[in-house]
C-alpha cells in the first residue's frame, strides 16, 4: 500500500466566506497551508464583483504571499447558475460564466476546475435533466481543452442533485464524453450518504478518480473529522490501496464553523496528521 502525505492536503476559503480574503490567507499562513482550492464566491473571487477581470489581481496577490491554487471551485449550487436547467437562457449563461472560470484557472496556472452536475427539476424526468447537463458538460470540456484545464466532475448527495449521487451515475457522463480533460472529484460525504465506499469508487472510476474532498458528516454536513461518524481510515486505506497521489481538499463548509473557522481547520489538520503517513504541509 502506498503512503498518504500531508503535502497532498489543500484548504479552501469556503468556510471563510464571511471574512475578507486577506484574512483567509493570514489564517492559512498561521496554519502552514499554502495549497489552495480557490472557492469562486462573491466577495473573494467572482466575476459578479467587478466590471474588470479579477484574475490578474488575484494571481499577483497569491504569488506575492506564496500561495498556489491547485484547484478552482466556482460556486455552482447556491447562485443563479445551473448547467442542467431546462431553460436555454439559464444554461447558456451558466456555461458562459464557467468558461470564464476555466480561463481564470489557466491564467492562475491552476491545472483543474471543479464542475458539479447541475440540478434538474424534481417534477421533470431525470433523463431530460441528464440530457441538458451532458450537453453543457461537453461544451465546457471543449472549452477546457483549449486552455488545458481538467474539469473534475463531482458527486453530490440527492438533496443537491439527482445526476451524480452514486459512482455509476458520476461515471456515466465522464465515460460518454471520454476526454482527458474530464475526470472525477469524489467527495466522501455523498459517498457515505449513498451507502457506498471509496474503494467502490476507485473500482468503477479507475484513473478518472483524480481529486478528493475529504470530509466528515452525519451523514452529510461537510464537517471536520471527529464531528461526524464517518470512517476516516476506511477512506484513507482505499486511497493507499489504489496508490492515490493526487490532491486531497479539506472542504469543511459547515455553518457551525463560519464564526471562527481557524480553530476547526487546525483541529482537522491535527486529526489528519495522526492518520496520514507523514510528510509536511506545503
Amino acid at each position: 500500500m502506498s503512503k498518504l502525505l500531508m503535502s497532498q492536503l489543500a484548504a479552501t476559503n469556503m468556510v471563510y466566506m464571511r471574512f475578507s480574503f486577506d484574512y483567509f490567507l493570514d489564517s492559512m499562513d498561521r496554519l502552514g497551508v499554502h495549497q489552495l482550492e480557490l472557492y469562486g464566491c462573491s466577495h473573494h473571487f467572482h466575476f459578479y464583483d467587478s466590471a474588470e477581470n479579477p484574475t490578474p489581481a488575484m494571481k499577483k496577490k497569491l504569488q506575492e504571499r506564496g500561495f498556489k491554487v491547485v484547484s478552482l471551485m466556482p460556486e455552482e449550487n447556491t447562485y443563479a447558475v445551473n448547467i442542467a436547467a431546462p431553460e436555454a437562457n439559464i444554461r447558456n449563461k451558466t456555461v458562459e460564466q464557467y468558461q470564464r472560470f476555466i480561463e481564470a484557472a489557466a491564467e492562475l496556472e491552476c491545472p483543474q476546475m471543479l464542475l458539479c452536475p447541475g440540478r434538474p427539476y424534481w417534477n421533470l424526468p431525470m433523463s431530460e435533466g441528464y440530457k441538458w447537463g451532458r450537453d453543457s458538460v461537453e461544451r465546457l470540456v471543449r472549452h477546457a481543452e483549449k486552455y488545458q484545464v481538467v474539469l473534475m466532475y463531482e458527486n453530490l448527495n440527492e438533496r443537491e442533485s439527482c445526476l451524480a449521487t452514486n459512482r455509476f451515475d458520476q461515471f456515466r457522463v465522464v465515460k460518454e464524453i471520454d476526454s482527458p480533460y474530464l475526470k472525477c472529484c469524489v467527495d466522501t460525504v455523498p459517498v457515505v450518504y449513498a451507502g457506498e465506499t471509496m474503494e467502490q469508487y476507485f473500482e468503477v472510476l479507475g484513473e478518472k478518480l483524480a481529486h478528493i474532498h475529504l470530509n466528515d458528516g452525519r451523514p452529510y454536513g461537510h464537517m471536520k473529522w471527529g464531528d461526524g461518524f464517518h470512517d476516516l481510515d476506511a477512506h484513507l486505506n482505499a486511497m493507499r490501496k489504489y496508490d492515490y497521489k493526487g490532491i486531497i481538499t479539506m472542504e469543511m463548509a459547515n455553518g457551525a464553523y463560519q464564526m471562527d473557522p481557524e480553530p476547526h481547520y487546525r483541529a482537522n489538520i491535527e486529526t489528519l496528521r495522526k492518520h496520514f503517513d507523514g510528510g509536511e504541509l506545503v
